[in-house]
């Protein structure tokens, strides 16, 4: 490991080792600068967690696990680092009042729902929007249809939520999407390598309290009291970490205060989400319904998907936005009870029956993660304003990256991260010229 006194000449210094970090670092490192990441947690990847334990047959994803659509930095770090990633497959079904319904019949008043979206000049809420629109009994279905998405998909509280934000979204969502089914962490892995050989230094385990700063000179304080100095930051910790109170163990103290862009943090929607892995003996849902992908209901664990066309026997359980604030209080044994009792009524098994057909098991509660706070953003009117100046620097010296800043169709997406790391590594590049 580097001295100290090697760490302080490092020209520039990022705040999380999440893919947006190690995007910037690789970029950043590649066209020969000093390169410093500082990372809390004892590994790399932030939100992108795989889990490899022997309990289960194959990794799972504790968080990031799609790829939603052919999002080009995404594919073509997967294509560098020969990783393989496949088509997600399977059916879209819906559970209403006991009643199985197909992917046709979710589509039903969704082309009215567009639209109507379509004419609106000034931006709403989604609650807004639903209730100048759609607020007569025959819509019911469709108002439930279109709260479970934003909430479930987007992590949305629709009581905010932007609707020209999720007409953008949902305008461009592509029916495709991919698995990796070695685990999201060999792209982590791909960044990381990438990052070393080019001479930067990573480090773990150093949560960061304290930034001092002014034009062009940043001096980092970690919860050690470990001192490392450069000409400039970027910092890619999440929402949730960002707006913390200063009393949070991940919080972090501007040294002179940067209060505009912090007040700018809170005007952007941040959710949370809470997965359960379940593996069992056999893939007893196939005998109720075959070739199932998808599966929504009205649970308290609302979404379940498989694997396919892998033939795991997995199922996994999310509950986002709204969904997940109920959970979020609850230990990891309540939460997977919850989830049991969930499948429990939607396949009509007790919970003793699944129980024994268990062979392992995780919970994944994103709002209890220290050094996280929460899963992914969602735009609220005041977003783009906000995210304007977040992506400004200050003075120079001051850069903010990560999914939440990111300007585009496929917002809360890896893909996401990895585009607003390679902006602010371009901007930082272009301003040193």
């Amino acid at each position: 490991m580097q001295s100290m006194e090697s760490l302080s000449r490092e020209n520039i210094i990022i705040v999380g080792a999440g893919v947006a970090g190690l995007k910037a670092a690789r970029e950043l490192s590649k066209k020969g600068y000093g390169v410093t990441v500082l990372e809390a947690n004892n590994r790399l990847g932030g939100r992108i967690h795989t889990w490899h334990n022997s309990s289960f047959e194959r990794p799972v994803e504790r968080g990031v696990e799609f790829i939603h659509g052919n999002l080009p930095l995404t594919l073509e770090l997967l294509k560098e680092a020969k990783i393989e990633y496949r088509p997600v497959r399977g059916r879209m079904i819906r559970i209403e009042n006991g009643e199985w319904k197909t992917q046709d019949d979710l589509a039903v008043g969704w082309k009215e729902l567009m639209e109507r979206m379509n004419e609106v000049q000034e931006d709403i809420t989604l609650n807004e929007f639903l209730k100048e629109n759609f607020k007569d009994g025959v819509y019911a279905s469709l108002r439930k249809s279109a709260l479970r998405f934003a909430e479930g998909f987007d992590l949305a509280d629709p009581a905010i939520a932007s609707v020209l934000a999720l007409r953008a979204e949902w305008m461009e969502e592509q029916d495709e999407q991919y698995h990796v089914p070695a685990g999201f962490d060999k792209l982590v892995d791909h960044l990381e390598k990438q990052c070393r050989s080019c001479g930067t230094m990573i480090r773990t385990s150093s949560p960061v309290k304290k930034i001092k700063w002014q034009k062009n000179a940043v001096t980092v304080i970690t919860r050690d009291e470990q001192e490392i100095a450069g000409s400039k930051i970027i910092i890619t910790v999440s929402l949730g970490v960002l707006r913390a109170e200063p009393s949070a163990e991940a919080s972090i103290s501007f040294y002179p205060s940067i209060d505009n862009y912090i007040a700018a943090a809170n005007k952007i929607g941040f959710g949370s989400a809470v997965k359960i892995v379940l593996q069992f003996r056999e893939s007893f849902w196939e005998k109720e319904k075959k070739n199932l992908g998808f599966l929504f209901s009205e649970e308290i664990v609302p979404t379940w998907w498989t694997q396919l066309p892998i033939h795991h026997h997995l199922l996994t359980g999310w509950a986002g936005g709204p969904q997940a604030e109920e959970l979020q209080q609850k230990s990891d044994k309540e939460v997977f009870q919850l989830g049991l009792g969930s499948l429990s009524s939607i396949f009509k098994k007790s919970r003793s029956e699944l129980e024994g057909m268990l062979t392992a098991s995780l919970v994944a509660n994103w709002k209890q993660e220290v050094f996280c706070k929460g899963a992914y953003s969602f735009n609220t009117l005041e977003t783009p304003t906000a995210r304007t100046l977040l992506n400004e620097p200050v003075e120079d010296t001051l850069f903010f990256a990560g999914e939440a800043l990111y300007n585009g169709s496929s917002p809360g997406t890896v893909e996401a991260a990895l585009v607003s790391g390679k902006s602010v590594a371009e901007k930082i590049m272009t301003t040193a010229v």
